[in-house]
């Protein structure tokens, strides 16, 4: 299993005499795990009253496909994949990204070896998928830090579905990256 987990953040002035901090967490899930945890800071309520909160999640899946034909004769073959990651949120709704993606081969009749190479076998590296999400929060104060420096840990699973056309043997390998960003807009303290 390999995690990796990076943080940035960043703050802004905004029309109207509010404020926005952004912070950023990306999560790499690969290997057996399917899981992982999504780490933020929560708003300090030092910096003012908090107003709002936005959350946007980045996901990005790369696989690779391996197929062999089983057939005694060439045939095209195809294989799907769909991953779905899900975000727990504090209020124990969640936030969901879907991404998909398909590989096609032409390959010729079984040549007697499940090895994924040679005419009747072929690995397909490297396919690339992507999508997003947007959610405003609608309970602030989920996400203000009672004691300084306070971090919120939000679950993050990641489910792979797939299937075949044709008779082949398939071998899937999957690498997940997710991002997750929270805005979070306030009226400042008045000096």
């Amino acid at each position: 299993m390999l995690i990796i987990i990076a943080f940035g953040s960043f703050l802004s002035l905004s029309a109207g005499g509010v404020e926005t901090a952004i912070y950023c967490d990306t999560l790499t899930i690969s290997g057996l795990s399917s899981e992982g945890n999504h780490t933020l800071p929560l708003f300090d309520p030092g910096l003012g009253n908090l107003v709002g909160v936005d959350l946007a999640v980045e996901l990005e899946v790369h696989q690779n496909f391996s197929l062999e034909n089983k057939g005694p004769i060439g045939q095209n073959v195809s294989a799907e994949s769909e991953a779905v990651l899900l975000i727990d949120m504090p209020n124990l709704s969640s936030i969901s990204v879907n991404v998909s993606s398909s590989v096609n081969e032409n390959l010729a009749a079984y040549d007697g070896e499940t090895d994924f190479e040679g005419s009747s076998g072929k690995t397909i590296e490297g396919t690339k998928s992507t999508g997003t999400a947007k959610e405003k929060y609608l309970e602030p104060s989920d996400f203000v830090a009672s004691i300084q420096n306070e971090t919120v840990f939000l679950p993050a699973t990641i489910d792979i579905i797939s299937g075949v056309r044709g008779n082949i043997a398939f071998s899937l390998s999957t690498v997940a990256e997710s991002e997750l960003c929270v805005t979070y807009t306030y009226e400042p303290r008045k000096s």
